[in-house]
């Protein structure tokens, strides 16, 4: 299964020495907490969403690797030596930055002057898209390219509302990737974390009361029951009151959803208008 979260992340909830504490320093404990919570995550969002575009990979950039549009990446560099004798273009890692080599040089100590400071270790880059992606609202002229899970198709025909799989309407696709492409090439990166966060923070929640439920179930600290399901029997709060709400229809997620074949979004609720959702149904 993909591994959304990265290491980094549970900083914004929990400071290390505590994180460390209840997973009595084993990563491994934390990596398997945390796929149970994605997979409880991913139960309540399958129906409506496209979770394989919800939870993806942030992998760490390898050079040599291809990458899918909007894949997300974690840049870090070799850390400088003054023994290595490096070339025009390279890149190292100083003083928790990432620089690259305006021109070569012989090895000496690390003289700023003769690089590019690009950014910080471990900044996030993902894929640019070349097209927009493909929306069922928008009305396509013949020769338009979209992209659409990835794939990249054109118009054959005018059309609104008619997913880029109906080969009538749109040529067969071909997938876009992008490889041996640095992310500090501002025409095929972009900076920034293009994760929702929303579900980055609920899924760093989820994962956080598990893991103190594995030490005792009837000792969870307060807040981490709060925020997973708000601390009563009912569980009418926080992470699981949510899912509950997008699963049912009362509530549409930031998310990119799951779309017919033909026609406008799929609506979920009760179709007699009333406030008890008793009877969902899709129409």
């Amino acid at each position: 299964m993909a591994r959304l979260l990265r290491d980094n992340d549970y900083l914004r909830v929990i400071q290390s020495d505590n994180l460390a504490q209840i997973i009595e320093s084993n990563q491994q404990t934390k990596l398997d907490v945390e796929q149970s919570a994605q997979s409880e995550m991913i139960s309540y969002l399958t129906q409506r969403y496209i979770v394989n575009q919800i939870f993806t990979d942030t992998k760490v950039f390898d050079v040599t690797a291809t990458y899918n549009g909007k894949q997300l990446v974690e840049w870090t560099a070799t850390a400088f030596s003054d023994a290595t004798v490096y070339t025009t273009s390279q890149f190292v890692l100083q003083a928790g930055y990432i620089y690259k080599s305006i021109a070569g040089s012989v090895a000496h100590a690390f003289n700023a002057a003769e690089w590019t400071q690009i950014c910080l270790d471990k900044t996030l880059f993902y894929v640019t898209l070349p097209e927009a992606e493909y929306s069922n609202t928008t009305t396509y002229a013949i020769n338009d390219v979209v992209y659409y899970n990835n794939i990249a198709y054109t118009c054959l025909i005018s059309t609104v509302g008619i997913l880029p799989t109906n080969t009538q309407f749109w040529s067969t696709g071909s997938a876009y990737t992008l490889t041996a492409t640095y992310p500090d090439d501002d025409t095929k990166w972009t900076e920034g974390d293009n994760r929702n966060q929303q579900i980055v923070m609920y899924l760093l929640d989820t994962t956080l009361y598990h893991l103190h439920s594995r030490i005792n179930p009837r000792n969870i600290p307060d807040l981490r029951k709060e925020r997973y399901d708000g601390n009563n029997p009912t569980q009418n709060g926080g992470v699981i009151s949510w899912l509950k709400k997008v699963a049912s229809g009362d509530i549409t997620a930031d998310l990119p959803q799951i779309l017919p074949e033909q026609g406008l979004s799929i609506r979920w609720g009760n179709s007699n208008g009333s406030t008890t959702k008793t009877s969902n149904q899709l129409w």
